[in-house]
């Protein structure tokens, strides 16, 4: 199991290479893990399987937001696909003006560097958390419910794996593997 500190080291160096990216590569990366969801549904579904097997005593609610099928997958591709079509907002700038000493200050909008999210156990957050925040120029470290486990890294890993073949920084999108409280504080 990879250490909280190593996973946000990695993290860390794929921000430093998300940062520099164009809206035109990150588009292509977000179009690509759109793709990999699809094709990686038997994998997201058999990993959902064992999620919801778990999760047999949970109240009814809890579990339709936890259960994943064919058209929830598309769903989270097609969300990575609208994701791409927004304006890149590292691609701003706000304001700009010429200082009195004849400087040009520019206000410009920059990514942030490593966001962490925790989340309960809905397995879309995943992709969509994922999506914003790799458009944005961002890595993410994603820590989903316990009950979300096997699907969550699923995800995370065919996520990670469109990166690869895009010769993108995999690290952008990591998984916390344990769901603990104490892995939380």
């Amino acid at each position: 199991m990879t250490s909280l500190n190593q996973i946000g080291q990695q993290a860390k160096t794929a921000a430093h290479k998300l940062a520099l990216l164009d809206t035109t590569t990150k588009n292509h990366g977000l179009q690509s893990m759109a793709n990999a969801l699809i094709a990686n549904q038997a994998t997201i579904l058999e990993a959902n399987k064992q999620d919801l097997a778990n999760a047999s005593e949970m109240p009814k609610k809890f579990v339709d937001r936890l259960m994943l099928n064919e058209q929830r997958i598309t769903d989270m591709a097609n969300g990575l696909r609208s994701i791409a079509q927004l304006p890149d907002p590292t691609a701003q700038i706000d304001r700009g003006w010429i200082s009195d000493d004849g400087l040009q200050i520019i206000q410009r909008r920059v990514p942030l560097g490593v966001i962490g999210i925790i989340f309960e156990a809905r397995p879309n957050v995943t992709a969509d958390a994922t999506g914003l925040t790799f458009k944005s120029g961002n890595a993410v470290i994603l820590r989903g419910g316990k009950e979300a486990l096997q699907t969550n890294l699923a995800i995370a890993k065919t996520l990670r794996e469109a990166l690869v073949q895009d010769n993108l920084p995999a690290d952008a999108v990591q998984m916390v593997a344990d769901p603990s409280h104490e892995s939380a504080q």
